[in-house]
């Protein structure tokens, strides 16, 4: 199936071909960022429901619609191009003798062969958000996938609710926020504990001793800032089994606060956020929430790239120990001027190049400006 925007001017016109084949959440970022330039009228999006062929043949026969961690575009029916949204630092070797331009979320310089190093580009910070809006492209991607069907009836209703807002959905709308320079300095810390034995099962030695090191420097933090910050401090482990068990005096207070809906209302109300590493080293989704929320960020020291001067002590105060997360949290709660040059400097870069459309355009005009 094809979904294709009225033509207008299409002299002026990017034409992309997108081929929407994964169902991730990790995708909702780049099919969003299309779909609005589609809708404002600064792309031709043709949008096709099913994997990239070239030369007849599946690139990533083996892999399912829910682990395809990447999107294909095709640009003026000439220029591959490849939105990579895994975690990890790996780059596809099929992809790269494919592509023309490979953007990676978890952009890595050093580990990305000289050979491939003109077509791979940093892609910048990832986190999960819809148009929200009745824009074909989207209602065909909910509504009209083989995995819909294949559960039918109960996970067509569950889309229909979600488009009818019947259920909470990440949306362009509610995911922002400018800066709240006059709001009281406190701090939030919101935090998952993987179980490295079953997320999933049959990890490997050394995925299981990183799970164990993620978990223990969240712990360290959220115990040495919920102890010194008082109650100028919110946070903790959601509440899970695992956590229960392993973490029991560090959990959140109230269960509920880890919804989505309830989570984002939560961060509203707090301008100093800590953000660690994720899973495979990677930046993790709270990163690009904090940044269009214009938050005062203290993050772990990065292992990935973002570009567009995205940078410790311009839209972030790094740390590399739980001692360091605290020093630079009363840092933060003691220095407005700092604080609100933090908010003020991520609110910028939200809608310069964090903001989906803002986000897609600059890699289409990187592909468009190569001869």
């Amino acid at each position: 199936m094809e979904v294709l925007t009225k033509p207008g001017s299409l002299y002026f016109m990017m034409k992309c071909t997108m081929y929407a084949y994964g169902t991730s959440p990790h995708l909702s970022q780049i099919y969003t960022g299309f779909s609005l330039l589609a809708a404002n009228g600064e792309i031709r999006l043709i949008q096709k429901l099913h994997q990239y062929c070239q030369a007849g043949n599946k690139l990533m026969r083996s892999y399912g619609p829910l682990e395809l961690g990447g999107v294909f575009v095709v640009l003026n029916d000439k220029k591959v191009l490849f939105y990579d949204l895994s975690d990890g630092s790996d780059l596809r070797s099929d992809v790269l003798e494919t592509a023309d331009f490979y953007f990676k979320r978890s952009y890595v310089g050093a580990v990305i062969p000289d050979r491939f190093k003109s077509i791979v580009h940093p892609q910048g910070l990832n986190y999960e958000v819809y148009t929200g809006k009745c824009i074909p492209h989207e209602v065909s991607r909910f509504l009209l996938r083989r995995t819909v069907f294949d559960k039918f009836p109960m996970e067509l209703i569950k889309r229909v609710a979600e488009l009818g807002s019947l259920s909470f959905l990440p949306t362009i709308n509610n995911m922002y926020s400018p800066p709240k320079p006059h709001q009281e300095p406190r701090v939030l810390f919101m935090a998952r504990a993987w179980d490295p034995e079953s997320e999933p099962p049959g990890l490997s030695a050394e995925a299981k001793a990183e799970r164990v090191e993620i978990n223990e420097m969240r712990a360290r933090c959220i115990e040495l800032l919920r102890n010194q910050l008082g109650h100028y401090f919110c946070g903790g482990f959601a509440q899970t089994k695992y956590a229960f068990d392993n973490y029991k005096n560090l959990l959140l207070k109230n269960v509920w606060m880890s919804g989505k809906k309830n989570y984002l209302s939560v961060l509203q109300q707090y301008p100093i956020c800590i953000a660690t590493t994720g899973l495979h080293g990677s930046i993790g989704w709270k990163m690009g929430e904090y940044v269009a929320f214009s938050k005062a960020i203290v993050s772990e020291r990065l292992n990935c790239e973002v570009p567009c001067g995205f940078k410790a002590n311009k839209n972030y105060l790094e740390f590399d120990s739980p001692e360091l997360c605290l020093q630079q949290a009363i840092k933060l709660l003691e220095d407005s001027q700092c604080r609100q040059e933090l908010m003020e400097n991520n609110w910028n870069y939200y809608k310069a190049y964090l903001k989906p459309d803002r986000l897609v355009l600059r890699t289409l005009n990187i592909a468009s400006a190569s001869s």
